[in-house]
């Protein structure tokens, strides 16, 4: 049983990422959790309007979201054609980076899925997400997704470090019944890779070969340009970036990580951040 976090706001673009993920799952056994979190507006008012506040002025954040949640896992439940798959609601009056973070370790989640946006530069709130969430594969979906019976998936790395498979391997199994193509894209020149990087590439095709069975396809790409028409063409896929581990200055909010460049070049396409 595989367990899928998928935040909510109850938009239209929200409602595609749903959809979009029930197709890409739709041979594997999952559990859907649909996530909302909410918050009271208390701009205006002082300590003791607070306290003065009645029941219905807390109650009602909470019950519209339920209310909406519920219908959503009505939805869902009555019309999804696969029978292997369960969906649930949580309404948690919280931040939300705090919410998946807790929702992650309760349920034991394997996924978490993130809807973007159709501009170029991906939202704040997607960035933290991304930025924080480091114990769980995180899937970007852009509005008008659509996945294939074959999924391409597209490992894009300059390999200049090794690379820790260990949420790659949660993502795949979650696909283990589903048809799958996988590419390794390798961000330099043929001729100009390090023996350092030819090694690192030596072991992740070796470990790709082991799991799938198949001998992943090579593609080389020599600057984000060519990344970004390489993603073009493939907009039915999936693309795999890797978030290197942060460094002190990182982790204390100097430099972010040099991973949003990436995604901004890959704003159409379905992507899966993993994290070292």
């Amino acid at each position: 049983m595989k367990k899928i976090l998928i935040p909510t706001d109850f938009t239209l673009n929200s409602f595609q990422t749903i959809d979009y993920v029930i197709k890409l799952f739709k041979n594997e056994t999952c559990d859907f959790y649909f996530l909302n979190t909410y918050s009271y507006n208390v701009n205006g008012l002082d300590a003791i309007q607070m306290l003065q506040a009645d029941d219905d002025w807390f109650d009602k954040p909470k019950q519209n979201a339920l209310k909406q949640l519920g219908k959503l896992v009505e939805r869902y439940t009555l019309n999804c054609p696969a029978l292997n798959h369960q969906f649930f609601a949580i309404s948690d009056c919280s931040d939300l980076v705090l919410s998946i973070q807790k929702n992650i370790k309760q349920l034991s989640i394997d996924l978490v899925i993130l809807t973007s946006k159709k501009e170029q530069n991906l939202g704040k709130i997607t960035q933290n997400i991304v930025e924080k969430i480091r114990c769980c594969p995180v899937l970007i979906v852009p509005p008008h997704a659509s996945a294939s019976n074959k999924i391409n998936i597209t490992i894009a790395s300059d390999f200049k470090q090794q690379i820790n498979t260990r949420q790659i391997d949660k993502f795949l199994n979650i696909l283990e019944n589903t048809n799958l193509e996988i590419t390794v894209l390798i961000l330099a020149k043929q001729n100009a890779i390090s023996d350092c990087a030819s090694k690192n590439l030596e072991t992740m095709l070796g470990y790709l070969k082991e799991i799938s069975g198949h001998t992943a396809t090579l593609h080389y790409t020599a600057s984000s340009y060519n990344l970004k028409a390489y993603a073009q063409s493939h907009l039915d896929g999936i693309m795999c970036v890797i978030d290197k581990k942060p460094h002190l200055l990182r982790k204390m909010g100097v430099f972010k990580s040099d991973i949003f460049s990436t995604l901004k070049q890959l704003h159409t396409n379905t992507v899966l951040t993993v994290h070292q």
